[in-house]
């Protein structure tokens, strides 16, 4: 098993997959993993296989995707106001474990055509995203590298994303260190840390839709990255180190 930062050094996101099939073993794996998330949190996560028509079309794409035919699609209750928060922190654990197994992945927001996906949606449940899986191409392309680069220019440094007064524990440095490591929408990072005397929080810096994904994202890698804790769901809550 990969130390956790190996795993998060080699996660990147993939936007061109072969069309070779997750191995069933893997497939039980994420599935089982999936199943106990869902019953923890209220989720309703799937992972959806062999269904490329959700990303064909240059419309829906831009392009950008060549193919993708699995995702895990993140579905959650409606009445959730922690739903985003928890696909993202959840999400996040299950792009991770994909990466220690040798599978690439891509959060997708809006480049997929909601209304093809095969997932499950219930009356009262909401789409929200999904992340693409699979096998990425050996080599990144060129519209792969050329996002890439997009993406990395002008992105917010570490400095920029944390405030800190009095005690900057060591632990808190390496949270931040891991923080850094983590997929947001468009590479935006819409959020600032807060270190006040040791007292860790984190609050939301923007009015993207999704910003709560972005969130629960973070909140996961700051956790891997400070070696354990606990997390309140919510805009501003506080790290309990551990």
């Amino acid at each position: 098993m990969d130390n956790i930062w190996t795993t998060m050094e080699r996660r990147c996101s993939r936007r061109s997959f072969t069309a070779q099939p997750i191995a069933e073993t893997q497939v039980k794996v994420l599935e089982e993993k999936i199943a106990g998330y869902n019953a923890e949190t209220g989720l309703h996560m799937q992972l959806v296989l062999n269904d490329p028509d959700v990303f064909k079309g240059f419309r829906v794409t831009y392009g950008m995707f060549r193919g993708v035919r699995n995702y895990i699609a993140l579905v959650g209750k409606k009445d959730d106001a922690d739903r985003m928060e928890k696909e993202g922190y959840y999400g996040e654990k299950l792009v991770l474990l994909a990466t220690e197994m040798g599978l690439s992945t891509c959060w997708i927001g809006t480049s997929y055509d909601k209304t093809k996906c095969t997932c499950s949606v219930a009356d009262d449940e909401e789409l929200d995203l999904v992340i693409a899986i699979g096998y990425g191409e050996e080599k990144q392309g060129f519209k792969e590298n050329m996002m890439k680069n997009m993406l990395a220019r002008g992105a917010k440094t570490m400095d920029a994303l944390m405030e800190v007064t009095g005690e900057q524990p060591e632990w808190f440095s390496e949270g931040m260190r891991a923080v850094m490591m983590a997929p947001t929408a468009r590479n935006s990072r819409p959020f600032v840390f807060s270190c006040h005397n040791a007292v860790v929080s984190v609050r939301a810096n923007g009015s993207a839709e999704r910003v709560m994904v972005d969130i629960g994202i973070v909140k996961l890698h700051f956790e891997l990255g400070a070696g354990g804790g606990k997390w309140s769901w919510g805009d501003k809550q506080t790290f309990q180190k551990t």
